[in-house]
């Protein structure tokens, strides 16, 4: 066998179309390489490794780590295994699957990478591992030193026959004219920036100075609005969106018309008022009315919450992760 750091774009791709063939559920689509892999965000290295056996593809890890701390959010210490997949078509397979992952410690300890966890990276395709790809990755990953802390899940809802709850129009009859949500627009920019340095100062406020660089990529964040003042905001996806969001990542099992929903955050000082599933709600109900059908929340602990509106587990995830690297 033989472990080699994928420095071309036709090796990344390669490693792809394995993922692709050994997980169709988890197709992953060349817009979605070409912005996650091929455009990471500002100070995330991505890094992927082969591990091949007379020109046969065995294995494939895609692994990402940082250059600087990122502000209430992470540090160079903590590295991703963005995605692994083993050919389960050939025998050696899984001992390739362990070989690969030894050296992708080894080199990710060299960066100074101390804890490594399974997916849930920077512009992350899953947020851990998918509890119905079976006990092979899962064992796999047990045996390299991989903890289960967390359950996670991506949410599901048909929205074509959604119906406004009754807690959500005694809102709008309360708050009628005050309470209100407004797609971002450039000249509220900053504005929203602004609110999310204040108020999610950690990944989103990360994530949303990343995709205010794309063009297009602030339109599809809203702003729930209260007697002039922003006290909440969520950013929905969807096919067209100029940056996709991991809420969209297998909607394409649906055809076109699925959306995507979240992150969605309201201002501490107003919170527990039921305003979160208000802007959710009205959110719905603008997709319902341009024709969507499907949408999902992404990476959430809170299935009964959003159970309220209808959404049912979708996805379900083990978060793992492991302290003390191969090499460290």
């Amino acid at each position: 066998m033989k472990i080699v750091r994928i420095t071309d774009r036709e090796g990344i791709y390669r490693g792809i179309d394995l993922w692709n063939r050994e997980n169709p559920a988890y197709q992953i689509r060349e817009r979605l390489i070409e912005q996650n892999i091929f455009a990471p965000y500002a100070g995330v290295n991505v890094v992927g490794w082969e591990c091949t056996e007379q020109d046969e593809l065995l294995a494939f890890g895609l692994a990402k780590y940082l250059d600087n701390p990122i502000a209430d959010y992470t540090d160079p210490a903590t590295g991703w295994l963005s995605l692994l997949v083993v050919n389960s078509k050939n025998s050696t397979g899984c001992l390739a699957g362990k070989a690969l992952l030894v050296e992708i410690e080894r080199f990710l300890s060299r960066k100074g990478v101390q804890k490594l966890r399974m997916g849930g990276d920077p512009q992350n395709f899953l947020a851990g591992l998918p509890v119905e790809l079976g006990d092979y990755y899962l064992s796999l990953l047990e045996e390299r030193g991989f903890n289960t802390y967390s359950r996670e899940f991506d949410l599901y809802c048909d929205i074509s026959g959604f119906q406004v709850p009754a807690r959500i129009e005694k809102i709008e009859a309360e708050f009628k004219g005050k309470l209100l949500a407004r797609p971002v627009t450039m000249e509220q920019e900053t504005y929203l920036l602004n609110f999310l340095q204040t108020n999610f100062p950690g990944r989103w406020y990360y994530e949303a100075e990343n995709i205010k660089r794309i063009p297009g990529g602030i339109d599809d964040y809203w702003l729930l609005w209260y007697q002039g003042k922003a006290v909440g905001f969520v950013r929905t996806n969807t096919v067209d969106s100029a940056y996709l969001g991991c809420n969209v990542n297998w909607g394409s099992r649906w055809g076109n018309k699925y959306c995507g929903l979240g992150p969605i955050g309201i201002d501490n000082n107003f919170r527990g008022k039921g305003w979160g599933l208000y802007l959710i709600g009205l959110i719905i109900n603008n997709f319902r009315e341009k024709g969507y059908r499907h949408m999902v929340i992404d990476w959430t602990t809170l299935v009964d919450y959003y159970r309220k509106l209808g959404f049912t587990p979708l996805i379900e995830y083990r978060a793992m992760g492991k302290e003390g690297l191969e090499g460290s």
